[in-house]
């Protein structure tokens, strides 16, 4: 027991290298891009690509189902099942690459010509990258089956290689980039499909040569491609609205807008989702024990679970939080020289809308645990349809790019009071008390946490010194509020044996 913590400690360590690496190359790359391109440039390649990932929905759909059945017939180890698994899911594949490439070349060209709010004189660019992205589009529906292969077979050493391939490769066409002759926006766009093109590539030769299913044939298994499509029925919901909502918001500024409130919000996007990194992984890890105490009718573990890893994914979440909402216009502006306006307030907006997802997290994996799939896309998919229209009439009134987002917190804080209902009602968890004791009761620690720095703040001017100190302060303002009035006892005595007590041990 003591060899697999020591193993799972040293893999986590790894994976966070890992992530901190991809993420200084995606930091670096992304200030590179803006620079070379402008911001218009960038912001038309971040609403077309954005606009083009929106006819993925399909694919997004039978995703989680192609690595379902494709890990239920290895485990079975029947060849032929395997085989024909694979098979189906590639013809299935090859049908939703033509409606979507049908799509984009009709409904999608139309729209990107005649809708959204892309300078004259730009247009031709813009052609040239949409054409990309459905090529792109195209062979990364084709990639699925194949990295669903991948996972079945518990090769994740190739995710390993090939994350570090894709940012590699995007550092490599940046300096291509400042050398091949032409319209950068165009040059960048065709470089970007190549490194998708040849990942694909990558993953087929792999999958062809250590795996023997993978073969291309168009033998398929009607009774499998029905239990395919009917597997990603409830679970679609949520895909569907959430693919919606992000590109649906994406093209809905860009028309009462302009192109450089897309390349505002694919900034925000970026910092916002490396910030998540840094906390999924402890609701990733206590997802399998969360089932296992449902299933042993262990409902006080089951319930300290929940509330232990939330109050540590938020003290975690409010330690990078507070200094990102004192200091990041600084950090913007030595990251990326040129920001583009309304880029910091995105960036905070969406911090704050993080705290209500990351309280909801581990509710909504109880509600997975306890089997209430169905009862959750019942209530979520009318919400998450009602979302887009509302942004569409605040926009409509005239309210500021801001707005937006602050209108994107009612759908996700409605999620969380749903979720916390649906645990109470069919797992008699106590859902009162921790909307109060987490969710409230962390929000207004965070406000308190940022009292000190925020006073630091206001005695200097900008510059390095004043980056330094506030942050310092803010993290250990953060750390002290968070985890004296924000941790229980149960909480703190965990944090206390599991990061300080192997701290101490590394040391030994």
């Amino acid at each position: 027991m003591e060899d697999n913590n020591k193993r799972i400690l040293k893999n986590t360590i790894y994976l966070y290298i890992r992530q901190f690496v991809i993420m200084a190359l995606a930091f670096i790359s992304t200030r590179i891009v803006l620079n070379k391109l402008g911001v218009d440039d960038y912001g038309i390649y971040n609403v077309v690509g954005g606009f083009v990932a929106l006819f993925t929905i399909l694919n997004n759909v039978l995703q989680s189902a192609t690595r379902r059945f494709m890990a239920l017939a290895i485990g079975e180890r029947i060849d032929k099942k395997i085989k024909y698994t694979f098979s189906t899911s590639i013809v299935l594949h090859i049908v939703i690459g033509v409606i979507v490439v049908f799509l984009l070349e009709s409904l999608g060209l139309w729209f990107l010509n005649y809708k959204l709010n892309i300078p004259l004189e730009r247009l031709n660019a813009a052609n040239w990258v949409f054409q990309f992205s459905v090529i792109s589009v195209f062979v990364s529906i084709m990639q699925t089956p194949f990295s669903a292969a991948v996972t079945a077979h518990e090769h994740f050493n190739i995710y390993a290689i090939m994350s570090i391939y894709d940012a590699v490769a995007k550092i490599v066409l940046l300096f291509l980039l400042v050398y091949i002759p032409g319209d950068k926006l165009i040059v960048y766009a065709a470089l970007m499909m190549i490194v998708t093109v040849t990942g694909t590539i990558f993953y087929q030769i792999y999958c062809r040569q250590r795996f023997r299913e993978c073969r291309i044939s168009v033998a398929i298994d009607k009774d499998l491609m029905k239990e395919m499509l009917k597997f990603s029925g409830w679970d679609s919901f949520g895909n569907v609205t959430s693919i919606l909502n992000g590109q649906g918001i994406s093209i809905l500024l860009n028309m009462f807008f302009n192109v450089a409130l897309n390349a505002a919000r694919g900034i925000a996007n970026s910092v916002t989702a490396t910030v998540s990194q840094f906390v999924f992984g402890f609701i990733a890890a206590a997802e399998p024990q969360l089932v296992k105490y449902h299933a042993q009718g262990d409902k006080k573990a089951f319930e300290k679970l929940i509330f232990n890893i939330s109050q540590v994914t938020l003290f975690m979440l409010a330690i990078i939080a507070v200094p990102i909402f004192l200091e990041i216009d600084f950090v913007l502006t030595l990251w990326l020289g040129t920001v583009p306006q309304y880029t910091p307030e995105f960036i905070k907006i969406t911090i704050l809308c993080s705290f209500i997802q990351y309280s909801n997290s581990m509710i909504l994996k109880g509600n997975v645990a306890i089997g209430r799939v169905k009862q959750i896309s019942l209530f979520m998919a009318p919400i998450g349809i009602l979302h887009l229209p509302l942004v569409w009439v605040v926009l409509r009134l005239g309210c500021p790019p801001t707005a937006v987002y602050w209108v994107s917190m009612i759908p996700g804080l409605s999620r969380f009071v749903i979720d916390l209902s649906i645990l109470k009602k069919y797992a008699d968890f106590p859902s009162e008390y921790y909307f109060v004791n987490i969710f409230a009761k962390n929000m207004a620690i965070l406000a308190a946490a940022c009292i000190i720095p925020y006073f630091v703040q206001c005695q200097m001017g900008d510059g390095w010194i004043r980056f330094f100190i506030v942050s310092s302060v803010s993290v250990l303002s953060s750390v002290m509020f968070m985890y004296l009035l924000g941790l229980n006892k149960d909480t703190r005595m965990m944090v206390r044996q599991k990061v300080l007590g192997r701290f101490i041990k590394s040391f030994r």
